[in-house]
């Protein structure tokens, strides 16, 4: 069983490790979609599905928690590690009983970064062939990277918009918190005042954030132009 876990999980040259990878990938897409939605008012109707795909998803990932540290040596490697505390802290308030606990259980699509992070790590493991086919998928993989980055920011900031400003009927949703930090991201775009300090303090971190995503992305673009013109 140990062996098993090891090539699902840690082990990238084996294609076990991609079904875990793309099965974890899918199954943290679908409780984040599923979070989202149900801060939107005219879906309300469905909570009963997104609170079984909340219990579905927390078991799927407490298994996973489970079996690194059963194959994780020591165990306090992975326990204290970033990805760790994440994987921690978007199960933890299920487990503690405070399922309204928003901002903690969107943490989870940090994983994302992860899973993809350990994808293009074992596709670079066969990029020194030099395959033309190869390297392309890797520049591939780097920009759903950086587009998944961009996802995760703009769920993490819409979140805390949600949390600051549904109150006084600024933002009244995620969905609505992330178009609002995604118009800040732009920047030149008009976009609501918040009406909370918390919120206005949300606004300059979001036009900071946004400068850095966009020299993410230029160095994103820069390294395929480059490889490209080294390539001829």
């Amino acid at each position: 069983m140990k062996k098993l876990l090891e090539k699902a999980l840690l082990r990238p040259n084996n294609s076990l490790y991609f079904l875990t990878s793309d099965f974890l990938a899918l199954a943290t897409i679908v409780s984040i979609v599923a979070i989202v939605l149900e801060t939107v008012p005219s879906v309300s109707g469905y909570e009963r599905y997104f609170t079984i795909i909340e219990y579905t998803a927390v078991l799927v990932f407490t298994l996973e928690y489970a079996a690194r540290l059963y194959v994780i040596k020591p165990k306090r490697k992975y326990v204290f590690s970033f990805f760790g505390l994440i994987d921690l802290l978007s199960i933890l308030p299920s487990f503690v009983g405070i399922g309204n606990f928003t901002f903690l259980k969107s943490a989870r699509a940090v994983r994302l970064i992860r899973l993809l992070r350990m994808i293009r790590l074992a596709k670079l493991a066969h990029s020194h062939r030099k395959d033309p086919e190869e390297t392309l998928g890797v520049f591939a993989l780097n920009v759903t990277i950086y587009i998944t980055l961009l996802l995760v920011t703009l769920l993490a900031m819409g979140t805390l918009m949600y949390l600051a400003e549904e109150q006084v009927g600024t933002i009244m949703s995620i969905p609505a918190g992330m178009w609002w930090s995604f118009k800040v991201f732009m920047g030149g775009i008009p976009v609501d005042t918040p009406l909370t300090a918390f919120g206005a303090g949300l606004y300059v971190f979001a036009r900071f954030v946004g400068y850095l995503l966009l020299g993410v992305l230029i160095g994103v673009i820069g390294n395929i132009f480059r490889a490209v013109l080294l390539s001829k």
